[in-house]
């Protein structure tokens, strides 16, 4: 009878009440054996719960005794300590008991008298401490060989008591210290014939079998670690084994291993052995109670196994893949999968045409992360719905990362006679390029001739300097690999500098380069490309950027300036100086806000400052309105049809986008200066004819 099935019997007799029977069952169950002990004593715990404390005291001793008969040492150590725990009889004989326990489980280890003498269970107060302690030292005892993490296998060369300390040989530290408190937690066991324990034995001899048989090596290793393993870790485990110019044909060989099991995904994917079942038979029996992603996961990591087995597997995705509530992105790549294992095309086809109808194109896209699968879906629209699937083009573009499928998509819409679209797409990219963050980066790179002349009017020195002033920003940091590319030599930045940079943009990119970032070599090319361009804005020309404003604007920031310094900023100073006398300043909100303020107040003073020294005072009555310039009106006529349009260009202390009133230095501005009636500009993501130039009003 198993232990769970006597134990029940058990509880049944400890329900019935009658101390004889109970001691009858005891008696017959201990003449089966006590094995190691640990069911007679959750029995006597059962016992002592029902009440029966007395009893249970008489019968441990029985146990104690009969383990001792059976030379169960083991168990007997065991009855004992509950003998000590629940201080049952004497205590003495007890402790004497387990010393002789002791003797016989540990016998051979080469401390063990050494360490009796100095962890005296006959004579300490606290036997079971002691004889945790006494353990833990037999445990780790000289010639024992463990693993340490970060150490690989080592052996106890040395067991000091006295310090508390073990020290242990390893490959290639000796002598390494390890107090003892930590070795269970730190050293794990390592038995005769474990690979890592052959690896610092017979390490020769291993090496050897490693080479020639790469899968029994793998099994080896992975039967010693008993849990799954990450590709590291199995490489740790072949150090000093395995040259490392040989890992990767060696791994490629290993993983052949039929019991090989691949358990998680991506970066967190280990390896095991399989079972008894056989690697196939688990792959079948976990396949099929699993939830479609997890088949998917499956299907992927072993299809390839065998024909058959891929097979079978295809059969069962492209069932699951047309259920009505299957999320459409797991569902489409299933049928990728059961196409891949030979499945009928044309049940594929019409299982697609399900998934496609139930998400819906856009649905569909969003929940396919793979850009093979996002390509393979496109296609399927375009071929699917002759006559609606620009517009799932056109919406999609927005959405899209890839820079080939951004290009493949704008393509398909310039062949179909789309590219206006494509236009308004790309106009919207430079006009929020953080939102659109991976389309603008594409939009810098697009090569493709058919695309040119929608993207490269763009590609002027307006563009070079929101380049620079973007790469550093958080958005762009994944991006980062391909702007480097954008702004070094021989890239779109140099093609810029040289045909398409004007002096005022030039002087920007310097101001912007002035400022700290990561892109050193790139920050340090273009700099010395655009002294190159434009000698005069070399270091020690005077470059100060002017401030446009008109007179009553001057008139008012002066004003300002001057309540900034006489009342706004003393008086703030003053609340400072009178919340510091409140004592602690750790949590004084009114120290802190008064702080912040005044730092705010004293920005404002230098910025107000800086832009009044260099202050040039406009007088739109003077303005020659031959060409748009700074304190002119432009009128904008689109040239698609509809109403004019009216922009007036000002100081940044004037703008007002709302009221069509721009600042001379932002994008739509560069956009419109210098330009003459009749000439075509491109503004505000639409394409528009400068009609007249006026005075502003």
């Amino acid at each position: 009878m198993n232990e769970a099935g006597w134990l029940a019997e058990w509880d049944a007799a400890i329900a019935k009440g009658n101390p004889s029977a109970i001691e009858e069952f005891w008696l017959a169950r201990l003449d089966g054996g006590v094995g190691d002990g640990a069911a007679f004593v959750e029995a006597l715990r059962r016992l002592r719960s029902a009440g029966k404390k007395t009893l249970g005291a008489t019968l441990l001793e029985v146990a104690t005794a009969e383990a001792k008969e059976e030379g169960a040492w083991q168990a007997r150590k065991q009855f004992l300590c509950e003998l000590l725990r629940l201080r049952i009889g004497n205590a003495e004989e007890w402790r004497s008991g387990l010393e002789e326990c002791m003797r016989r489980l540990w016998a051979g280890r080469p401390s063990l008298d050494k360490l009796l003498k100095r962890f005296s269970l006959a004579e300490t107060r606290k036997p079971l401490e002691t004889l945790d302690s006494l353990e833990a030292w037999l445990e780790h005892d000289v010639g024992g060989v463990f693993a340490m993490t970060g150490r690989g296998p080592g052996r106890v060369v040395e067991a000091n008591p006295q310090l508390g300390v073990l020290r242990l040989d390893f490959e290639k530290e000796k002598h390494v210290p390890v107090p003892i408190d930590a070795a269970r937690k730190y050293l794990t066991p390592l038995p005769p014939g474990h690979f890592l324990r052959r690896r610092l034995e017979e390490k020769d001899t291993l090496a050897a079998e490693v080479t020639r048989d790469p899968q029994g090596a793998l099994a080896a290793i992975l039967e010693g670690a008993g849990a799954p393993m990450s590709v590291p870790e199995i490489k740790a485990a072949l150090a000093g084994l395995l040259p490392e110019d040989q890992w990767t044909a060696w791994w490629n060989r290993a993983k052949k291993n039929p019991r090989l099991l691949a358990v998680g995904s991506g970066s967190r994917v280990q390896y095991r052995l399989a079972g008894d079942l056989g690697a196939e038979e688990e792959i079948r029996s976990e396949f099929v109670g699993a939830s479609l992603a997890r088949q998917v996961e499956l299907a992927r990591r072993h299809a390839g196994r065998n024909r058959e087995l891929g097979a079978s597997m295809g059969v069962e995705l492209l069932r699951r893949a047309k259920g009505p509530s299957v999320e459409p992105g797991v569902a489409w790549e299933a049928l990728a999968l059961a196409a891949r294992s030979g499945a009928d095309a044309d049940e594929i086809r019409a299982a697609r045409e399900v998934v496609l109808a139930q998400a819906g194109p856009r649905s569909l896209l969003e929940s396919v992360g793979d850009t093979t699968h996002r390509e393979a879906v496109l296609e399927f629209v375009r071929g699917h719905d002759k006559s609606g699937w620009a517009d799932v083009f056109a919406s999609w573009l927005e959405r899209e990362t890839n820079p080939r499928l951004l290009a493949k998509t704008a393509l398909a819409l310039v062949e179909k006679g789309e590219s206006t679209r494509v236009q308004a797409f790309v106009d919207h990219v430079f006009v929020q390029p953080t939102r659109f963050a991976a389309a603008f980066v594409w939009a810098c790179e697009e090569s493709d001739p058919a695309l040119a002349g929608i993207v490269d009017e763009r590609r002027g020195g307006s563009l070079l300097v929101r380049l620079v002033e973007l790469a550093e920003r958080r958005e762009f940091g994944p991006l980062r690999g391909r702007l480097k590319e954008i702004l070094s030599a021989g890239g779109l930045a140099e093609r810029i500098v040289q045909g398409r940079l004007t002096a005022e943009h030039g002087r920007r990119i310097l101001q912007i380069l002035e400022h700290p970032g990561e892109l050193a070599d790139e920050r340090n090319w273009l700099r010395r490309a655009v002294t190159a361009r434009f000698p005069e804005l070399r270091p020690g020309v005077a470059v100060e950027e002017v401030v446009p404003a008109l007179a009553s604007t001057v008139t008012r920031l002066q004003e300002e300036l001057r309540n900034l310094l006489e009342k706004e900023i003393p008086a703030t100073l003053r609340a400072i100086q009178e919340a510091r006398s409140h004592g602690d300043l750790t949590e004084n909100f009114e120290y802190h806000a008064a702080r912040a303020r005044q730092e705010y107040l004293s920005a404002r003073a230098s910025d107000l400052q800086g832009d009044l020294g260099r202050v040039r005072v406009i007088d739109p009555a003077t303005v020659d309105t031959s060409r748009v310039r700074v304190g002119a009106r432009v009128w904008l006529e689109p040239r698609a049809g509809g109403a004019r349009r009216a922009v007036t260009i000002l100081g940044p202390y004037e703008a007002d986008p709302e009221k069509g009133i721009v600042s001379h230095g932002s994008e739509a501005a560069q956009a419109l200066l210098e330009k003459t009636p009749g000439e075509t500009v491109r503004f505000d993501g639409g394409t528009w004819t400068v009609a007249a130039v006026e005075r502003a009003g």
